[in-house]
């Protein structure tokens, strides 16, 4: 597989994890049970996609990619701070003192709170075609460049990973001497 099928995987890896994360906001919205786990933070480099953004595709802005990056970048950021606010309804709730002091846990929600964390999945949705167009043409831009410039992006991560992974120092073994004492008194 060459550097443009490796970073092209990639791209779809990404689209596809986002995919998944957007049916699964739709669940939770939707009021079927999700475990938690199934969902990040709502913070951007903790999901799939944005990991993906931050450690992979914003090496092309070197290329002819910035604007269409810069785009990208924008959308998330507004997809998961609109996340944010459905996280908060569902998650970061506060019981009520009686009911935390009993252990009982109060997971009701107002027909107001449902409502509004709908429209806030229907922002999601609009702002998630967008990117998805995004990165379609992301996609194109990345179809049209040439394997050298895919290969420059490959070598920089494999330098970054060189960096990241450091090998360990050679300890050279101590003599050890047959009439050392230790403690604090010693020699």
């Amino acid at each position: 597989m060459n550097a443009k099928e490796k970073n092209l995987n990639k791209l779809y890896q990404a689209r596809v994890a986002h995919l998944k994360w957007v049916n699964t906001i739709k669940l939770l919205v939707s009021g079927l049970k999700v475990d938690k786990s199934h969902l990040t933070l709502p913070i951007i480099q903790e999901s799939d996609v944005g990991a993906w953004y931050y450690t992979d595709a914003i090496q092309f802005s070197q290329f002819k990619s910035q604007s269409i990056l810069e785009e990208m970048e924008s959308i998330l950021e507004e997809m998961f701070s609109t996340y944010a606010k459905i996280y908060e309804i569902y998650f970061t709730r506060k019981q009520s003192t009686l009911k935390s002091f009993l252990g009982m846990k109060d997971i009701s929600l107002s027909r107001h709170e449902i409502t509004l964390a709908a429209r806030y999945y229907e922002d999601i949705v609009k702002l998630s075609n967008t990117f998805k167009g995004k990165l379609h043409m992301f996609e194109r831009q990345m179809l049209a460049m040439q394997e050298s410039e895919h290969v420059l992006v490959s070598h920089f991560e494999v330098a970054e990973e060189e960096k990241a992974v450091q090998p360990k120092k050679m300890v050279t073994p101590v003599k050890e001497e047959s009439n050392y004492s230790y403690g604090p008194r010693s020699r």
